[in-house]
């Protein structure tokens, strides 16, 4: 019986990875958007204008600083925002779609905690399964 239970928890810990203990995980949250206007050469577009667009409005606009950056601070219900640059007869557009990241890290923080229990719940049903064996 000894030995059953020895090649259990052999197996058992051959199967789980160091990390399984305590997981540790990190998630980020878009607070601020910061964008860079550059020629073709690489050069920082100084004082470029920026016009941000969500849904076809303008929504935010401004002037690149002197490294050719924008920073600009989403709303909450900000969906699909487009980025357009002009500066002395050069024009760039950028789209970016918050929406839509927003709706990923949302639903994968529930599938990982999902995942979790299932694997606690496994465990368990090890547990359960040795003592019924042992008794």
């Amino acid at each position: 019986m000894r030995r059953k239970t020895a090649l259990i928890l052999f197996l058992f810990l051959l199967a789980c990875d160091v990390s399984d203990a305590h997981r540790m995980m990190m998630g980020y949250k878009v607070n601020e958007l910061q964008v860079t206007a550059l020629y073709d050469d690489g050069t920082p577009a100084q004082g470029a204008e920026i016009e941000v667009q969500s849904d076809g409005k303008t929504v935010a606009e401004g002037v690149t600083d002197e490294n050719g950056t924008y920073t600009f601070t989403p709303d909450s219900g900000t969906g699909e925002v487009t980025f357009i640059s002009q500066s002395t007869g050069h024009r760039a557009e950028l789209t970016l779609n918050l929406e839509q990241k927003r709706q990923e890290d949302e639903v994968s923080m529930p599938w990982r905690a999902a995942a979790g229990l299932g694997y606690l719940l496994g465990i368990a049903g090890l547990a359960m399964i040795y003592v019924s064996r042992k008794g």
